[in-house]
């Protein structure tokens, strides 16, 4: 079925509503909620739900539980078509019910996600000439090759000789242009993945299903799609796959020096929408204030950002991304950076302008040399901030080339790395119990306690652990980059080391004072750099864990 039917674009996103159960009900007021049109045709117990150029086809059992769901865009391409097979598998997992699941507990949380962002396409495109799947599948064609590119010249580079896949993975998705995808972790659309937790942590190379998804660390994704254009500063959606040229790399001239890689991008021409031959000849739409448009017009649609999971920037770099053109919401209320990583309960008094001290107790797993049993250390953690550093919560922007997001990652790992390292760091969760050995059962004993006497014996505890805790302190800074001062005991006297979060997530020394002749060289007779600081925070991205590897290791 394709229905041809121009209607008001509502975009109120779905999922801020109650999503419900599972239904046919339920899927119906989803469909006509966002505007589609549906079609029962009882004898197969099959619910169509179509748009413009679009089509879902629900299949029902005998008991109203969802069988399968299949997806099709009958006016697009074959750039679009080779992906609906996965993500129509993708729509039949949120509806079906999983083994063991009852009906009254299946959600449509996931399926409304889904499906909002491909009715929000169909919803705003003009057929057959603008086409928002193709728009999308376009980009991720351009964004596809250059990873591809990516990957060869990482295959050549002699410095990466012997190195895994995984390894390669993680390096492209997280120093370069990231990992673009198509409907991939159950989400259907284009993502560009950007980040992952511990990407340089070596895991193993064909972990057990079971325990796949613990070894995979969490990642940080742009999902891409559309929405109205409201920003002036913000150039409509073009329809192409031609945003990057073929060679992906300019070609240096006779004479012409340059450092590092210049990726050859290009401008596709504008994507025009022709007025409606049938609403002319009627002298348009008796409906619209203005009058009919005598000819081809840009569409008011532009390329929208959204960011998986949100995440915290300075002021600064909220700037700089509206001065590259992207259209960032209207956002009145100013924060501090500190206060987005770690919000002040409301019932607290706080004043930006004054310094703020968070202190936290946690439990960190120590290690010596040679040992193979860990034990349980506290820390005392205390994070400084002295000067207010302004910034906000970073959620979606509209974008009008691939290019603005490939030249900004290195800035969104810079502040999602550093949030990481500060969350990790300085935010109390329970520490999991080393495994002991089965007590006998004791006899039965019998106190009387009063609550007075409860309270007093957390105190005593809470106060013993705090005074035998490893005191580490910390001090912010992020102007003009984020800076980070790190006290802690080291040996008989006290380390004091000092690093900037740069580009990428990459760790830079600006002073430290624990390498000296005593410890320069390892226990394999390799020199130690101050950089290979840097690079164990990197790796550990939990700065207790980089103070007990070094008291243990390097003292």
């Amino acid at each position: 079925m394709s229905t041809h039917r121009f209607c008001h674009v509502s975009l109120t996103p779905v999922c801020q509503r109650n999503k419900g159960i599972v239904s046919e009900a339920g899927l119906e007021r989803l469909a006509k909620r966002l505007e589609l049109e549906v079609l029962w045709e009882m004898e197969r117990k099959t619910l169509i739900i179509g748009g413009s150029a679009l089509e879902l086809v629900i299949v029902f059992s005998s008991k109203d539980i969802v069988e399968s769901a299949t997806l099709d865009f009958p006016e697009s391409s074959d750039m679009v078509k080779k992906h609906t097979a996965e993500a129509g598998r993708i729509l039949t997992s949120n509806l079906k019910l999983a083994d063991g699941q009852s009906p009254l507990t299946k959600r449509m949380d996931s399926f409304v996600a889904n499906f909002e962002r491909i009715a929000n396409l169909d919803k705003l495109s003009v057929y057959p000439v603008f086409n928002l799947n193709e728009a999308v599948a376009g980009l991720f064609e351009s964004l596809n090759r250059l990873h591809a590119w990516e990957w060869q010249k990482a295959r050549e580079d002699p410095t990466l000789t012997g190195k895994t896949d995984d390894y390669i993975h993680n390096l492209i998705l997280c120093t370069r242009s990231g990992g673009p995808s198509m409907n991939a972790r159950d989400r259907v659309g284009l993502s560009v993945d950007y980040w992952i937790e511990q990407h340089l942590v070596a895991r193993p190379a064909d972990p057990e299903p079971s325990k796949q998804a613990a070894e995979e660390g969490k990642i940080w994704s742009i999902l891409v799609g559309c929405a109205p254009l409201r920003d002036i500063n913000v150039s409509p959606v073009r329809v192409s796959d031609k945003w990057i040229s073929v060679d992906i790399e300019k070609a240096t001239l006779p004479g012409e020096l340059h450092t590092g890689q210049l990726l050859d991008w290009l401008e596709p021409e504008n994507t025009f929408i022709n007025p409606d031959p049938a609403k002319e000849a009627a002298g348009g739409d008796p409906m619209q204030s203005e009058p009919p448009l005598l000819g081809p017009r840009l569409p008011e649609v532009a390329f929208l950002a959204t960011f998986d999971p949100p995440i915290h920037v300075t002021l600064s770099l909220w700037q700089n991304l509206q001065q590259l053109g992207c259209g960032l919401p209207d956002v009145q209320s100013l924060q501090t950076f500190d206060t987005l990583v770690f919000p002040v309960p409301l019932e607290v008094a706080y004043d930006p302008s004054e310094p703020r001290t968070i202190t936290c107790v946690k439990q960190v797993e120590s290690r010596g040399p040679g040992e193979t049993a860990f034990r349980w250390r506290p820390h005392r953690n205390t994070l400084y901030v002295y000067k207010p550093i302004y910034g906000r919560n970073l959620r979606e922007f509209t974008f009008s080339h691939p290019q603005q997001i490939v030249n900004m990652l290195p800035f969104f790992r810079q502040y999602t790395f550093l949030s990481t390292l500060l969350e990790k760091s300085f935010r109390e969760e329970p520490a999991p119990a080393p495994a002991r050995p089965a007590a006998p059962k004791p006899r039965a004993k019998t106190t009387i306690t009063t609550n007075m006497d409860d309270f007093s014996e957390f105190m005593e505890r809470e106060n013993s652990q705090a005074n035998d805790a490893l005191r580490v302190d910390v001090t912010l800074s992020v102007h003009p980059i984020p800076r980070l001062q790190i006290v802690f005991p080291f040996r008989s006297t006290t380390a004091n080391v000092v690093l900037d979060i740069r580009e990428n997530g990459s760790v830079h020394i600006v002073s430290q004072n624990i390498l000296d002749e005593s410890n320069a060289i390892g226990p394999e007779g390799k020199a130690r750099q101050p950089e290979d600081l840097g690079k164990i925070l990197e790796t550990c991205e939990d700065i207790g864990t980089w103070c007990e590897f070094l008291r243990a290791r390097w003292s």
